[in-house]
């Protein structure tokens, strides 16, 4: 049959065609399987119609490719099956360059073992350095889910830190400013009461030492003119009473500087209180008593208000006759005349404590003033120019006292010109029961003694050497630290008063370490009377070679009780290990609660004293204090004379 050649090439024409649409129809089938075709366009009569393709999980594809966190598919080697784009993003690498590769190699190193342990069976959770194009590393978290099927593939969520971390970092810092802040306006503000404590404490410094200046120059007027009155006519009929002026304005200003001393060993925790048995009702009985004449030349009314039965409790009759006089000071300088001063005690219902109410009319004060006036320092309370003065240290001697006491003390006031109210509670014990008196020796009677005073100012030793001549003693004068060594060999003195600080290359320690080599403990005495009158002044004098420290200016009668007592010293020996032994004294046949126990025993730590009988009288002595010394007493040889030697025994 012959085909003719037009034929053989429509043949071929339809061929190719068919083989064309074949292949389409391949490419739109591999299309269709690989989800690269949305729809169709089908031309119909009416138009055209387009119908779209779906896949059952298109629609999570989407949101996948969408979302802000990387979308990984590993095998369970760490081969990547499938990306998003954003997890490419984070690489800075194209999602091609991504697949296929090990997630491995986009970790960086210190991060790899981590992921790897997180990675396997049930998956986890963790932060992780990603290693981006450039090799700068990224902060992720990356969340593994690993799906147990045929596959083993894992799904890995990749969430960007970096945001995360600089938000965190600038909230740390904030919170850090904000710390820091708080910290410089909390030091700012206590720079603030800082200055503001130090302008106050200036002022009071200020105010404190004018007043003191005036203080010191009210005595001293009267005691000048006084003693041009003496030097006119010293035996004239106004004698007398100058030397009264000069007596009364001499302990005015001792008591001043008493004050004084007293408050810093408050402060310091180093006064020693002489501990007895009290009976309180008699105490403030005996203190109103004492006070009622000034409190009447005053012009005021004193009323009172006090059981019969009697209140005892352990304290210092002393320091409470002291905290009396304070109060009852106070209320005579602000009160004014025709006023009315109430003094009450009365005990509570279980008669544990008792209460001391001390009430005036005057001046009063308002809520500032009364919130301060325990405090040192502060007679601005009140007007400074009022008659009796006051160095503004009364009301917190009186509370360091009271609190001693293991008491307390208030102060209460309406407000200003309603009058005050000082109110002290103090802790009762029961009523003693009746006892024997004690046998007890009389001290011996004073004696004449051999006494060396050394003292640089001139006026200072002829006074002293006249006031001991006058009390019947033997007297020698030195006016500096070598001479009254020399004048010491000479003389061999019983007893030495030696001023502190003197001039020159040797000062009274320096002379009590040289003459304690040449008169050991027993055989001289050795008195410091010094103006230095603190703790550590005390501490120094006796570990220098003193016996006593008597601070300026010396009571004149207090100064003979010691001079008349040392007939009846003994030994106090004091042994504490690493400190040695220590020898000091005091008389053994009168009570404990003398001024010569204080030193040696303060140092020790001992805060009271307590008497005890035996009855073979070899331990009759307790002192009470921390750790409970014990004194224990023997008869020894001393000085030509028969004596106590007392054994402090440290636990």
């Amino acid at each position: 049959m012959k085909v003719a050649a037009t034929d053989i090439q429509n043949l071929i024409r339809e061929n190719e065609d068919l083989r064309r649409k074949l292949e389409e129809a391949t490419d739109l089938v591999h299309a269709i399987q690989n989800e690269h075709v949305d729809g169709f366009v089908v031309a119909r009569r009416g138009g055209e119609r387009v119908l779209m393709l779906e896949s059952p999980d298109r629609p999570y594809r989407i949101l996948v490719e969408r979302m802000q966190q990387g979308a990984v598919a590993t095998a369970r080697d760490g081969t990547v099956l499938y990306t998003n784009r954003k997890f490419a993003e984070m690489l800075r690498r194209h999602v091609g360059d991504v697949l296929g590769k090990s997630v491995f190699g986009f970790l960086a190193t210190p991060s790899q073992d981590a992921y790897a342990e997180v990675s396997g069976p049930g998956g986890g959770q963790g932060e992780f350095g990603l290693l981006r194009s450039d090799g700068e590393v990224v902060p992720v978290h990356v969340a593994v889910n690993a799906v147990e099927d045929t596959d083993q593939v894992s799904y890995l969520i990749v969430t960007d830190m970096t945001e995360h971390h600089a938000r965190r970092r600038a909230e740390q810092l904030a919170e850090r400013l904000e710390q820091d802040l708080d910290e410089r306006k909390r030091v700012e503000e206590a720079l603030r009461q800082s200055e503001a404590r130090l302008a106050d404490a200036s002022r009071r410094k200020d105010q404190f030492l004018a007043v003191l200046s005036h203080e010191i120059r009210g005595p001293l007027a009267p005691i000048q003119n006084a003693l041009h009155v003496l030097q006119r006519d010293p035996n004239g009929p106004l004698a007398e009473e100058a030397r009264n002026i000069v007596e009364r304005q001499a302990t005015h200003m001792v008591r001043i500087t008493d004050d004084l001393f007293d408050l810093s060993r408050i402060a310091s925790g180093t006064i020693l209180l002489r501990k007895e048995r009290v009976d309180l009702a008699e105490l403030v009985r005996r203190a109103v008593g004492d006070y009622r004449s000034t409190l009447e030349a005053a012009g005021l009314h004193v009323g009172t208000e006090w059981p019969e039965a009697p209140l005892w409790m352990n304290g210092d009759p002393t320091r409470l006759s002291q905290v009396m006089t304070n109060i009852l000071q106070n209320a005579a300088k602000f009160t004014e005349a025709g006023g009315t001063v109430r003094v009450a005690l009365t005990a509570d219902p279980s008669e544990k404590t008792a209460w001391i109410r001390i009430r005036d009319n005057g001046q009063g004060m308002d809520g500032e003033h009364l919130a301060r006036v325990f405090e040192a320092f502060r007679p601005g309370t009140r007007a400074y120019d009022r008659s009796g003065g006051g160095l503004g240290i009364g009301m917190a001697l009186a509370k360091g006292l009271v609190e001693l006491h293991a008491g307390r003390i208030l102060a209460a006031s309406d407000g200003t010109g309603e009058g005050t109210e000082f109110s002290i509670e103090l802790p009762l014990e029961p009523e003693p029961a009746a006892r024997a008196n004690a046998a007890r020796s009389s001290p011996e009677p004073a004696r004449s003694y051999r006494i060396l005073v050394i003292e640089d100012n001139i006026d200072a030793a002829e006074s002293m050497e006249m006031l001991l001549h006058l009390m019947g003693h033997e007297v020698e004068t030195a006016y500096d630290g070598p001479g009254g060594v020399d004048m010491a060999r000479r003389c061999r003195p019983e007893i030495v008063i030696c001023d502190i600080g003197l001039p020159g290359p040797m000062d009274g320690h320096g002379v009590a370490q040289i003459l304690r080599r040449e008169f050991p403990r027993g055989s001289a005495f050795m008195i410091a009377l010094t103006g230095y009158g603190q703790h550590e002044d005390q501490r120094r004098s006796y570990e220098a070679g003193f016996d006593f420290h008597v601070t300026k200016p010396a009571d004149p009668k207090e100064l003979e009780k010691l001079l008349a007592s040392l007939a009846s010293q003994c030994d106090l020996r004091v042994g504490e290990v690493g400190r040695g032994t220590e020898a000091h004294r005091f008389p053994t046949d009168v009570d404990l609660h003398v001024p010569l126990l204080q030193p040696p025993l303060q140092l020790l730590g001992v805060r009271a004293l307590e008497r005890k009988e035996s009855p073979d009288r070899r331990e009759r002595h307790r002192a009470v204090a921390r750790d409970h010394l014990r004194i224990h007493v023997e008869r020894v040889e001393t000085l030509g004379q028969e004596r106590d030697l007392v054994r402090v025994a440290l636990p």
